[in-house]
């Protein structure tokens, strides 16, 4: 009898187990750490979020927002959603091309003509699922791009850079080595400067500019240094929503259904965020006191030609030939 009674206790604890764990992925809480103030006109990131997790909550799921840093910065970050520890993060795309560096693919300069050539790669091509091939096998899944504005320009506070002559004689602030090596091919002085020091190297001319999109210098206070922007449109400056791949798979078929839904509807509320802020952003420079000049796509096409010889040094060739092939089929 004793011995018959401890059996039913052991199948009741497991039956408990059980219920409780599909209640985890059948309407449990959503942990979701941010990396922006709760701003959706200015932070794409946090509209990502916010947008993402009304839809959830509106089919019964909970989430559950972190402010930036609340759960450790972008190294811990990844470490525990690749843990299964956190279950989404709005992240640095860096931190998943150390996973599998397909995704720098889309760090390449004068790659899209504009944001609209960007987001059409994006949807009707498998470079998202190629992405995920290489990071999900390290516990990450990358649920969406998330623009944080217009294409980056180059902003200085001596003249507009309308061509690669326009660089001689500037210092640009790079932010890695291999930036530097943009500028450089492209004819500018390149000084690696960590962003905390970035307002001061300007005040003194360490640094004569930057490449950033337009709302950075005003986010930044940094009109008050910097005169002129070349809306030059190098690349799309990115950050990236990461999933724990351990908690995805756990999830039911009709769960896994609706994060994937309030992620395509993220992704699409940013979108149209994008196309705002590219014209908001430039009338924001010239209220602001800084004068805007467009290139035309000649002068484009003249950075294009110094670059493309060297986007090897960015990502292996394979990866090149395949972003490149996917950017020309959507032009």
């Amino acid at each position: 009898m004793k011995k018959s009674q401890t059996i039913l206790c052991v199948i009741i604890s497991l039956a408990v187990v059980l219920v409780m764990g599909g209640e985890v992925f059948a309407g449990g809480e959503i942990k979701l750490a941010l990396d922006c103030p709760p701003d959706p006109e200015k932070c794409g990131t946090y509209l990502w979020s916010k947008t993402f997790a009304e839809d959830l909550e509106s089919k019964g799921i909970k989430v559950k927002l972190y402010a930036k840093d609340a759960l450790g910065g972008e190294a811990e970050k990844l470490d525990q959603v690749s843990q299964g520890l956190l279950e989404i993060s709005n992240s640095d795309l860096a931190k998943a091309g150390s996973l599998d560096p397909t995704i720098f693919g889309f760090y390449l300069p004068f790659l899209f003509e504009d944001m609209d050539h960007f987001f059409r790669v994006l949807k009707n091509t498998d470079l998202l699922a190629k992405i995920n091939a290489g990071t999900t096998k390290r516990g990450v899944r990358v649920l969406g791009l998330i623009p944080v504005g217009d294409m980056a320009g180059i902003i200085t506070t001596k003249k507009f850079i309308k061509t690669p002559a326009d660089f001689k004689g500037i210092r640009m602030r790079a932010l890695d080595k291999k930036q530097a090596k943009w500028l450089e091919i492209w004819g500018a002085n390149a000084v690696i400067i960590p962003w905390p020091e970035i307002y001061n190297a300007l005040q003194t001319g360490v640094a004569d500019g930057y490449m950033n999109p337009g709302f950075v210098p005003i986010m930044f206070k940094h009109t008050e240094v910097l005169k002129y922007y070349s809306d030059v449109k190098v690349a799309p400056a990115l950050r990236i929503a990461i999933g724990s791949e351990d908690w995805y798979k756990g999830l039911n078929d009709k769960d896994r259904a609706i994060v994937d839904g309030g992620a395509a509807k993220a992704n699409a509320a940013v979108q149209a965020w994008v196309k705002k802020a590219e014209v908001q952003g430039l009338d924001a420079l010239k209220k602001a006191g800084m004068q805007v000049y467009v290139n035309s796509s000649e002068e484009k096409a003249q950075f294009a030609a110094l670059i493309r010889p060297n986007y090897t040094d960015i990502v292996p060739e394979k990866i090149v030939t395949m972003f490149i092939q996917a950017a020309e089929k959507q032009r």
